[in-house]
């Protein structure tokens, strides 16, 4: 019996950037993979402060008071009619255009924008976010932070969606290939679980699925007077997880396993571009999310290293 789509609501942060609506094109396709099972789609914008700023460029502070909320406000609502919600609607008229049949709503929030996104989300239950990223640098986004880096950190209970520069995709099934890597955590089975979800929903495009396992080359190297057959057995077994999945949702064909030795985002990251997959799903690593942001993780260097791929990293 197929799985259920896993991803019944939908939350897409929308800000009209070029990643913005890249993300928003591979979202619809994966919207039309859910059918009926998607009940809710929403176009998500978060403003900040900046409006204001623009503002006040303008404005003598000696004449106009601070304290003049109803002022304030007026500036704010010129915002949102001129600006924010036109915005909104060109994207809600994109989904549409694309061929998405799903209830497509729209929202605003106001703050961090990183923060306003996972609160939006964890508020409204969405069991998915798709986005964009800026072309930025991993050290970049360090240094000067990044919206994309923060959700990551902050996400919890579900899946996230990052569509790269370079993304490039069947529209007919959005997901294939499809590259699974594996290391036998909770949440890299839920991605394999979610992974076949995902082929089910498209099997008229006859998904190609593939199980990566990396050893990595320092567990190695520290096993070698040893001998490596434990560390391979290991591995074997944790594919042997994933295929057992992949059999029972019915894929037995329409996948393939590999098993390689380097570091592991570096060799994860080469893979999916050599391999040119449209989609790498992988489980999140278990970091608080303050150690996620001083000391990064397997999924945040994947997304630096790949242009081609769409990464989802699944939150248990």
């Amino acid at each position: 019996m197929p799985d259920a789509f896993p991803y019944s609501r939908i939350l897409i942060p929308y800000d009209g950037s070029p990643a913005a609506k890249q993300a928003l094109e591979w979202a619809a396709s994966l919207v039309r993979a859910g059918k009926e099972a998607v009940e809710n789609l929403t176009l998500l914008r978060v403003i900040g402060g900046g409006y204001l700023v623009r503002h006040l460029h303008n404005v003598d502070l000696r004449v106009t008071r601070m304290d003049d909320v109803a002022a304030w406000r007026r500036v704010r609502q010129h915002h949102l009619e001129s600006e924010v919600m036109p915005l909104l609607e060109e994207g809600k008229r994109l989904l549409l255009e694309k061929g998405v049949t799903a209830p497509v709503a729209t929202q605003v929030a106001e703050g961090r924008i990183g923060e306003e996104i996972i609160r939006v989300a964890a508020a409204g239950q969405y069991r998915a976010i798709v986005m964009g990223r800026r072309g930025v640098s991993a050290v970049q986004e360090v240094l000067v932070g990044s919206v994309t880096r923060q959700v990551l950190s902050l996400a919890r209970n579900l899946t996230v969606f990052v569509a790269g520069p370079e993304t490039v995709f069947n529209a007919a099934c959005p997901v294939s290939p499809l590259l699974l890597p594996v290391d036998g955590s909770d949440t890299s089975l839920a991605a394999v679980r979610q992974g076949a979800a995902l082929a089910q929903s498209c099997r008229d495009g006859r998904p190609q699925l593939t199980l990566l396992h990396v050893l990595d080359f320092a567990r190695v190297g520290s096993s070698l007077d040893a001998g490596a057959t434990l560390l391979v057995d290991e591995a074997e077994d944790i594919l042997a997880a994933g295929r057992q999945i992949l059999e029972v949702a019915g894929l037995k064909g329409a996948f393939t396993d590999k098993l390689l030795i380097g570091e592991p985002s570096r060799t994860i990251a080469a893979e999916a571009e050599a391999g040119r997959y449209a989609l790498v799903l992988m489980g999140a690593r278990g970091l608080s999310p303050l150690k996620q942001l001083i000391l990064g993780s397997v999924s945040h260097d994947v997304l630096h290293r790949i242009k081609r791929p769409v990464l989802g990293v699944v939150y248990l």
